[in-house]
Order: structure tokens, then C-alpha cells, then sequence
């Protein structure tokens, strides 16, 4: 039957994404041990399992998608009341209309919102509270939207643990030499890594659902906690994300001729040059020209922005994610996948909690670590907008 075909997929997914993550963990530690031969070996390994996980995961969305379909049919004898009383079941006391080709996980995570906690099967828990079925957390996130989020332009690590390191290559400095025939083989400098310790933090938030909202069946109750959970974890993210950009390299410009001299000369060349700028730090971007009189940034549709600085695409964030108040003209320029790691625990949980003021509400909560991985990769640019540009630009740049 499908459902069984279905359910055997999801158990070989959960297999696989665990020997995945096994693999992972292994290879780290081989690398960590200057295995490197076996670290690369174990990585090829890796590569053939993602394959597989990705095929398991499109057979398993094929089949979903042909279990969620529904023939239209004439409403039945009984009427319109008859048919939705058919497609719904009591959940303490009350009618929740479960939507077909809803999956069972997403289907138990609205039944124990509509009961206030009381039932919980088919969910798994952690202590006293449960885990927010993974398609609840992303969906929201792959609709489009005109908002940035920082955790998803780093490094951004799933962890199955909640401490550890991320070991992090640093750039190579040597290099290849010329050998006679049949010569033995010079020995070159081994790579160095740099092991950047995380711990996973938990961080809360308490959303308010009216007693209406739970008693009304047509409210979707498993989309307004995934709105919700995707805005306060982008906004969380944001802030976490920015408190580690700020602690780089600071630099302070007021010109083009020192931005240049950041992209070419203080940012080496092994690094991207990604640019995350507060609305204020675009707005001084947009106005500024070169000598010759022309603007300095250009129209590039494949930008965040629509602009791009020295043909480097641009993102805004509001001015206060990357300063303290609105009209903190701030940058980040550099390389974010290697400044920055998030490890990200993957799990969201959710619990019925006692409220003195409203009876009762959702506790929700979100796991992650961001922390500083190179430090050379990027600097924290504040603009001096009163500061008269210098002619050399090679002085009083860093501070």
C-alpha cells in the first residue's frame, strides 16, 4: 500500500540522515587527529550517502503528493454538514478539521495544540515538551520573502550534539616545489586547523493563543506557530549573527578611495567579499561617486539590493540589526561562510505553559551556537560621514 511504502521511506530517510551525520562526525575527528587521507576518504563517503538521502527525499515528496491528492465528488446525500463531519474528528470535546494529504506528523503536532498539551501521539518528545515536526519549521521558510536572514549566509552546520568544535582550514601559505625524475618528494607544511568551540544555546519566546482561536476549526493552528516560530527564529538569528560581526577588525571610512583600499588591500584575496549594510550605510553607498563624478554603485538585478559595490553584490538590514539605533551607518565586508559559524541544533520544541495574566500559552524555543571562525575574514566598517576624505588613503584606516 502507499501508506506503508510511505512510511518506509521516511525510516530509510531517518537511516540514512543519521549515517550521514555519523560519517560527518568521524571525518571531523580524523581531521582533527591530521588523518587527512582517511578524512578525504570518509568525505567521498559522505558525498555518495547526500546523493542517496536526496533521491529517498524526492521518491518520498512524489509520494506524498500522490497520497495528498483528492478526486472531486459530488457532495454527499447527508449534505455539506454530513461530508464535514466526516473529515473531522474530535479532539477533547471539539471538532479539528485534519485536511487530507496533511502529514500525520504535522496532523499530531495540531492535535496537541487544539488540546492544550493533552495529547501527544505520534509526536516526539523532549522532557516535558515536544518537537515541532520539522516540516512546520521549514516551510514557511521556502516561500519567497523580502527579508534577510543572516543564519542562512554564514556557515550554517547542522549538530546532533550540544557542545563541540568545528575544526576550520586555515588559507595555505605554501607551495609546490620543482623535483628531479624518480626524487623523493619533498615534505610540505600540513594544513593547520583552527578548532572553534560551540555550545548550543536555547532561546524562548511565549506565544498567546486565544481560547477562540483553538474552539474555531477553521483556524490553522499549525500555520499561525510556524509564522510565528520563522519571524521570532529570523529575528534571533539576525541579532546573534550581527553580535559576532561587530566584533570584527573595526574600520572607518568616509570615501570611495578607502572602501577600495579595503576590497583590495586589508582583505586578502583568498577571501569573498560578501557586504551586509545597515539602510543608513546604503543610502551614503547610493549617493557616493567616484572622482570622475560617476555613482559607485551599479544596477545588478541579481543583487539583494539591485545594486552591486565594486561588482560585489549588496544586502540591507535595518539599521539597528548592525548598529545600536536607527541611523548607525554600518558594514560588514568580507567573507561570511568563512567569518562566521552557526551551529545550528535543529530542533524547535513546544510546551503548554501556565500564564497568571492569560490561563495559558505556548512556550516555543529554538537551539543554536553562532561563533567567530576566522577573524581575518572580513572587517566591521563604520562610516564617518563628517570626516573629511583623506588624500592618502593609507593612514588612520584601522582602529
Amino acid at each position: 500500500m502507499l501508506s506503508e511504502k510511505i512510511k518506509e521511506l521516511r525510516s530509510q530517510i531517518t537511516q540514512k540522515q543519521t549515517a550521514v551525520n555519523t560519517k560527518i562526525t568521524e571525518a571531523q575527528k580524523r581531521a582533527e587527529e591530521d588523518k587527512l587521507d582517511e578524512a578525504t576518504a570518509l568525505k567521498g563517503e559522505i558525498s555518495t550517502l547526500k546523493e542517496e538521502l536526496d533521491a529517498l527525499k524526492k521518491k518520498l515528496a512524489e509520494y506524498e503528493e500522490i497520497a495528498g491528492m483528492n478526486p472531486e465528488e459530488p457532495a454527499p446525500a447527508g449534505g455539506k454538514e454530513e461530508d464535514e463531519e466526516k473529515r473531522s474528528m474530535p479532539v477533547g470535546g471539539f471538532h479539528t478539521i485534519l485536511k487530507p494529504g496533511k502529514k500525520e506528523e504535522v496532523r499530531a503536532f495540531e492535535e496537541f495544540l487544539r488540546s492544550r498539551g493533552e495529547k501527544r501521539d505520534g509526536l516526539k518528545s523532549e522532557g516535558a515538551e515536544v518537537l515541532i515536526p520539522i516540516d512546520v519549521i521549514t516551510k514557511p521558510q521556502q516561500e519567497p520573502e523580502d527579508v534577510v536572514d543572516l543564519g542562512n549566509m554564514v556557515n550554517n552546520v547542522s549538530v546532533t550534539t550540544s557542545s563541540g568544535t568545528y575544526p576550520v582550514l586555515e588559507n595555505a601559505s605554501t607551495e609546490l616545489v620543482s623535483v628531479e625524475e624518480l626524487e623523493k618528494n619533498p615534505e610540505l607544511a600540513k594544513p593547520k586547523f583552527k578548532n572553534v568551540p560551540w555550545k548550543i544555546v536555547t532561546y524562548r519566546g511565549q506565544l498567546p493563543i486565544s481560547q477562540e482561536a483553538i474552539d474555531d476549526s477553521g483556524v490553522d493552528l499549525t500555520a499561525l506557530v510556524a509564522n510565528y516560530l520563522q519571524q521570532i527564529e529570523r529575528n534571533t538569528r539576525n541579532s546573534r549573527v550581527a553580535a559576532v560581526l561587530r566584533t570584527f577588525t573595526t574600520m572607518t571610512v568616509s570615501g570611495t578611495d578607502e572602501l577600495k583600499k579595503i576590497f583590495n588591500v586589508y582583505l586578502k584575496q583568498a577571501y569573498k567579499r560578501d557586504i551586509i549594510a545597515t539602510s543608513s550605510a546604503f543610502q551614503f553607498l547610493d549617493t557616493l561617486k567616484d572622482k570622475n563624478g560617476q555613482y559607485i554603485l551599479q544596477q545588478n538585478i541579481s543583487s539583494p539590493s539591485g545594486k552591486v559595490l565594486f561588482g560585489r553584490p549588496n544586502t540591507v538590514v535595518d539599521d539597528t540589526v548592525l548598529g545600536e539605533k536607527d541611523g548607525d551607518e554600518n558594514m560588514f565586508i568580507g567573507d561570511l561562510k568563512k567569518a562566521v559559524l552557526f551551529a545550528n541544533r535543529l530542533k524547535a520544541t513546544a510546551k503548554w505553559v501556565e500564564n497568571d495574566i492569560y490561563g495559558q500559552v505556548l512556550s516555543l524555543a529554538i537551539r543554536f551556537d553562532v561563533k567567530k571562525a576566522d577573524e581575518k575574514a572580513g572587517y566591521f566598517v563604520t562610516i564617518d560621514t563628517g570626516a573629511k576624505q583623506p588624500d592618502d588613503t593609507s593612514k588612520d584606516l584601522g582602529k
